[in-house]
């Protein structure tokens, strides 16, 4: 793909970031000697470096039209907030209480919350297709739930399978996103 890239090259970094980011996570949590500067660092450090990347490409490499999209505007937003979370955390800024949710949980608030806003903004839209839109609000209500009941009765689930769900909770509805995509314009050709 070359630039200026549409929202289905911003969605392909994005999966990409999905199998980097939450991969290496989990790589790290597997086996704690690969991670270079300790385990928490270094999943923090691999967010931070990734959600740089994509937001540097959707910036400086996508159509003006992806930029000026309120829905990616929101996602960017979602993205700094998680990183400033997690920075904090490393930062030993945030109270002590908060520390407990200040690692995964603000990655499940950005995917919840962007994969709802991107299902139920501008409904009228046809760049974003029913069926898709019913995929990105089924993930957002599961990953809200799965965040919300984290915090009771599945947090030993969740927690312990936290990099897995993640990666899939991502990488799913930007999947069927791309691929529904690629299936319609092979069927126009």
């Amino acid at each position: 793909m070359t630039p200026p890239l549409p929202g289905d090259g911003l969605l392909l970094f994005g999966f990409l970031e999905g199998v980097l980011g939450w991969g290496l996570s989990w790589l790290f949590s597997q086996n704690p000697s690969l991670a270079p500067v300790g385990l928490i660092p270094s999943i923090v450090l691999t967010w931070i470096g990734l959600t740089g990347g994509i937001i540097f490409v959707g910036v400086t490499y996508t159509a003006p039209t992806v930029r000026r999209n309120r829905v990616w505007l929101v996602w960017g937003g979602l993205n700094v907030a998680a990183t400033v979370v997690n920075v904090a955390a490393i930062a030993g800024t945030l109270p002590p209480q908060l520390l407990t949710y200040a690692y995964w949980h603000p990655w499940f608030a950005v995917m919840g919350t962007g994969y709802l806003v991107t299902g139920l903004y501008n409904w009228q839209s046809p760049q974003i297709r029913p069926q898709e839109r019913y995929v990105y609000i089924a993930t957002g209500l599961v990953t809200l739930g799965l965040l919300a009941a984290s915090t009771g009765p599945l947090l030993g689930f969740v927690t312990a399978n936290v990099f897995v769900l993640g990666g899939v909770l991502q990488l799913a509805p930007i999947g069927h996103d791309v691929l529904a995509d690629a299936v319609l314009i092979a069927r126009a050709q």
